[in-house]
C-alpha cells in the first residue's frame, strides 16, 4: 500500500521556483547583518521545556502553541521545539558569557515551530532571521536594530516596507493616568490583537473580568482613543506628551523614540519609512523598552514581516547577572509568501550562472572541463549530461534560471571557439575564445545579475 505523499496541514515542501528566491533573500540578509558586524550562532531546534516556558519567557498563546517533543519510552514534557530564537539566546548568552565577552552582537537563521491555525503566511514551521545585540542598553544599538531591518528589507528589494515604533514606556504612563497600572500584560495582549482582530474584539477583552484586563469600560475606551490617534511622524509623540504629561516613564521612552528618530536620520532613512505607532504593544512577555514591527504598504493584512524590541530582564531567567538586550527578526517565510502575492517574487530570482551544452561527437571531458573552470572563477556553471537537441538543453537552462548557455560543438573544438547564448533573451554571440568567455560572464553577473545592460555591452563588444 502506497503512503500518501502529502504533507502534514501547516507544513509545506519548498520547490526550486520558491527556495531559489528564498536563499538570494537570504544571501542578502547574512551580507547586511555581517556589515553591521553581527556574528553567527545556533542553538539546538530542540530545547528543555523549562527553558522555554519559564516566567517571563512568552506570552501564555504562544505557550499553547510549543510543539512537544518525546523519543519512544522518554518521557513527555522534558523537550520541546523551540518557539522563537530569542529564548534560546537569552539561555546561550548566560551559557557563554565568559567565552563571547559583551556587548556580543549575533545572527541566527532557521526553524522555529508554532501550533498556530494554518492561513496564508502562517505556518506551523517557519524560519525567523534573528539579530541581536546584548549586554548594552544604549539607544544606540536599538537605533542600530531599526537600521538593520530597514537596510535588510532594502537590499533585498523589498518594496514599500514601513518600521513602526511604540516604546513600553508609554502604554505604562497611560495605565497609570486611567488607574490601571497593575493590568500592564492583559492590557498589552489584548492591544497586540488590535489590527487582526478589530477595535470591538479587543475593547471586549479589555473589559472581560475573568478572560481579559478587567478594566471598566470609560477606561478601556481612553485605552483605545490614545491609541488609534497615534500612528504617524514626530507629530504623534508630541500628542502622547500632551496626553501623559510628566510622568516619568513617559519622558524616558518619549526621550529615547525622539533620539532613534535623530540616529535614523543621521543615517539617511527617511522619515516615511519609520513611523510610531501608540497602539504597538508586542504580545510577548519578555519587552520592557522599544517594540518594532514592520508592514508592506497595501499588504498590512499579510501581518508584521519584521518585528522585535528590547529585553532587559530575559537572561535572568538563567544567570543573577543582568545582560540587558534589543534585537528583531524577519519572517522569512510570511515575507516569501507576501511577495509571490505581489508578483515580486521573481525580482528576487536573479538568472545566474552558465549551462555548459554538450554536443554528440565532442569528448566528455572538454563541457566537464570547462564547467569546472567557470565554477574556479566564482561562477554557477553545470553540464548538461546528454548530448540531445541543443535547443532543448538550452530550453533545460533557462527553465533553471540560468543567465548564459555555452555551446560548443565539433567545429568549434576544432577552431578552439565557443558560442555565448543569452538565455532571458536569446541574443547569440559567436567565436568567442575561452578567455572572452570568462570575461564577458563573470562582468555580467557580478555588475548585473539581474538586468540586460551589462550583457548587452559585453556581447555588443564582440558582436
Amino acid at each position: 500500500m502506497l503512503i500518501d505523499s502529502r504533507v502534514a496541514s501547516g507544513l509545506r515542501d519548498l520547490t526550486p521556483s520558491l527556495a531559489k528566491p528564498r536563499e538570494r533573500i537570504l544571501d542578502r540578509f547574512r551580507q547586511t547583518f555581517r556589515g553591521f558586524g553581527f556574528q553567527p550562532i545556533e542553538t539546538p531546534h530542540i530545547e528543555r521545556k523549562d527553558v522555554l516556558t519559564g516566567k517571563g519567557a512568552g506570552s501564555e498563546e504562544v505557550l499553547r502553541q510549543i510543539f512537544d517533543v518525546v523519543n519512544t519510552g522518554g518521557t513527555l514534557g522534558e523537550l520541546a521545539l523551540r518557539f522563537d530564537h530569542t529564548v534560546p539566546l537569552a539561555r546561550f548568552v548566560s551559557a557563554h558569557v565568559n567565552e563571547i565577552g559583551l556587548p556580543f552582537k549575533r545572527f541566527a537563521i532557521g526553524s522555529v515551530f508554532r501550533g498556530e491555525r494554518p492561513a496564508k503566511g502562517r505556518f506551523r514551521e517557519f524560519t525567523q532571521c534573528d539579530f541581536d545585540i546584548v549586554g548594552s542598553e544604549s539607544i544606540v544599538a536599538d537605533a542600530e536594530i531599526v537600521l538593520v531591518i530597514h537596510q535588510a528589507l532594502s537590499f533585498a528589494e523589498v518594496p514599500r516596507a514601513t518600521i513602526w515604533l511604540n516604546h513600553r514606556g508609554l502604554l505604562e504612563a497611560l495605565l497609570d493616568v486611567i488607574g490601571a497600572a497593575d493590568r500592564g500584560p492583559a492590557v498589552l495582549r489584548a492591544l497586540d490583537k488590535l489590527t487582526k482582530a478589530g477595535r470591538d474584539v479587543v475593547l471586549s477583552e479589555l473589559t472581560n473580568p475573568e478572560k481579559g484586563a478587567g478594566l471598566a469600560e470609560i477606561q478601556a475606551l481612553k485605552v483605545l482613543e490614545f491609541v488609534e490617534q497615534g500612528k504617524g511622524g514626530l507629530g504623534v509623540l508630541d500628542r502622547a506628551e500632551a496626553v501623559l504629561g510628566d510622568r516619568e516613564s513617559a519622558r524616558a521612552a518619549l526621550s529615547q523614540l525622539r533620539t532613534v528618530r535623530l540616529l535614523l536620520d543621521e543615517s539617511g532613512v527617511s522619515e516615511d519609512a519609520v513611523q510610531f505607532d501608540l497602539g504597538l504593544a508586542r504580545g510577548l512577555d519578555y519587552y520592557t523598552g522599544i517594540v518594532m514591527e514592520t508592514t508592506v504598504n497595501g499588504w498590512e493584512k499579510f501581518g508584521s514581516i519584521s518585528s522585535g524590541g528590547r529585553y532587559d530582564n530575559l537572561a535572568g531567567l538563567f544567570s543573577a547577572r543582568r545582560i540587558p538586550g534589543v534585537g528583531a527578526s524577519i519572517g522569512l517565510d510570511r515575507l516569501i509568501a507576501l511577495l509571490d502575492e505581489m508578483g515580486q517574487l521573481q525580482k528576487a530570482a536573479a538568472h545566474t550562472g552558465v549551462l555548459v551544452g554538450q554536443f554528440p561527437g565532442v569528448p566528455l571531458e572538454f563541457p566537464f572541463r570547462i564547467a569546472s573552470r567557470l565554477r574556479g572563477r566564482g561562477v554557477q556553471a553545470e553540464c548538461y549530461p546528454d548530448p540531445i537537441p541543443i535547443g532543448k538543453q538550452m530550453a533545460y537552462g533557462a527553465s533553471r534560471g540560468y543567465r548564459f548557455g555555452l555551446i560548443l560543438g565539433p567545429d568549434e573544438l576544432d577552431q578552439g571557439v565557443f558560442h555565448l547564448r543569452d538565455l532571458t533573451n536569446r541574443q547569440e554571440t559567436k567565436g568567442l575564445s575561452l578567455a572572452e568567455v570568462d570575461e564577458i560572464v563573470v562582468r555580467v553577473l557580478s555588475e548585473d545579475p539581474q538586468g540586460d545592460a551589462a550583457a548587452k555591452a559585453a556581447l555588443k563588444s564582440r558582436s
